[in-house]
């Protein structure tokens, strides 16, 4: 099982790195730049958010618009924003309050809808950004650019992790994530970071029909996509560069929250589950074994057993490191460099392993989900209920510390 892991993601890596590889023309000739409204769902004020904000209204885009949706008219970050607004205006920039809050779906699948109700008939794009991202100057034509291509429906991002701090959590994450990254483009799963969508889907009924029963608006647009005889394509231009830190807890939720996700709404969790589930056994059993001919003394089991873990592991080891290098390779060529993490993230890809399987079975079994001071109970795909709500609010303290650590909210 896990020479078959092993090769499987020496080939998802090499066809990822040929996938980059192969996009790397320069965006200065992409011509495809229709009219397009931006929607930014906000709930607390992201410690990047600034930099969101600044990256953007100054898009190298002719004719954009974008709509910010706060949650609620105490949260501190709708301050924030119209203060922000005072001295950085634009031309085309609204911000709303969710004003219809509804208790059977995700919250910010109900701030997609609100800025989706009163479109105009010119607009031909509509895209989204989570408040942790940071779009460089290019990222909106450069998203764009599938969805000329009447076929292609939706347009996906790529979420990169490159933290400032080195801490346990955060390695983990990056870890996972690199590794999980592989997995994505190879099955098909639309990462909600960034994301435009064409026409075709947004002014589709079942869009907003689905949206309005869903916990999370981004992996279904596989199938929603499938639907409408529509393809997913992804833009490696947009990989887009996280810089927080996270603790090991928080960690283990967010990657919990993810896998729920692809669990209720992708078509291939089976699949995605079993495999992480029994590579992960599969190692165990072999570590196990590999300690107990050690202290027998049967050194040629041992050295087997030692190869094929360190087969599995370097597999995802040197995927992760290139992919990794070209990333940083592409991120450079918009003038912003990122630090490499330490030779140490090495040493957290069993912990990380073994993370990501107890992540599969709380995913497998969670019912309830917590995320930013809202409560959820979600006991299938289209029985989302909340059954907490309120303002997000955060302390001075907490406040400062998570600007000084430039850490996730959750």
């Amino acid at each position: 099982m896990l020479v078959y892991f092993g090769v499987m993601y020496l080939y998802w890596g090499r066809s990822c790195l040929r996938f980059y590889e192969q996009n790397q023309a320069s965006t200065e000739a992409n011509s495809y730049q229709p009219p397009a409204v931006v929607l930014l769902p906000l709930r607390g004020n992201d410690p990047f958010l600034i930099n969101c904000l600044d990256g953007l209204l100054n898009q190298e885009y002719p004719a954009y618009s974008v709509k910010i949706i706060v949650d609620h008219a105490e949260d501190p970050v709708f301050e924030f924003v119209n203060q922000y607004l005072e001295t950085h205006s634009h031309p085309h920039c609204q911000v709303s309050v969710l004003n219809s809050r509804r208790e059977d779906c995700g919250l910010k699948n109900q701030s997609l809808l609100q800025g989706l109700s009163d479109l105009s008939d010119d607009i031909e794009v509509v895209a989204w950004l989570d408040a942790d991202v940071v779009p460089h100057r290019t990222w909106l034509r450069d998203l764009v650019q599938p969805l000329q291509d009447e076929q292609v429906g939706v347009a996906s991002g790529i979420r990169w992790y490159a933290p400032r701090e080195a801490n346990v959590g955060t390695l983990v994450r990056y870890i996972w994530n690199s590794a999980a990254v592989i997995q994505m483009l190879a099955v098909e799963i639309v990462w909600g970071g960034s994301v435009a969508i064409s026409g075709r889907i947004f002014r589709n009924p079942h869009l907003a029909e689905s949206w309005s029963k869903m916990m999370w608006e981004d992996t279904c647009l596989n199938s929603l996509a499938a639907r409408l005889d529509q393809k997913v394509m992804f833009v490696p231009a947009v990989t887009m560069v996280n810089e927080e830190s996270t603790s090991l807890k928080s960690c283990f939720q967010f990657i919990t929250r993810q896998l729920m996700n692809a669990r209720f709404y992708h078509s291939r969790w089976l699949f995605i589950s079993a495999l992480g589930l029994l590579s992960a056994v599969a190692e165990m059993i072999l570590i196990a074994q590999l300690v107990m001919f050690v202290y027998e003394g049967n050194l040629l089991w041992a050295g087997i057993i030692l190869g094929v873990v360190a087969f599995a592991s370097g597999s995802v080891g040197y995927a992760v490191f290139r992919l990794d290098l070209q990333i940083r390779q592409l991120i450079a060529q918009r003038g912003t460099k990122v630090d490499r993490l330490p030779i140490v993230a090495v040493l957290f890809l069993i912990p990380t392993l073994l993370v990501y399987c107890a992540a599969l079975l709380a995913a497998r079994r969670t019912e309830r989900i917590r995320w930013r001071g809202v409560v959820y109970n979600a006991t299938a795909p289209f029985q989302i209920q909340i059954v907490h709500y309120e303002p997000y609010q955060v302390t001075v303290h907490n406040e400062k510390q998570i600007r000084q650590q430039n850490s996730s909210i959750v």
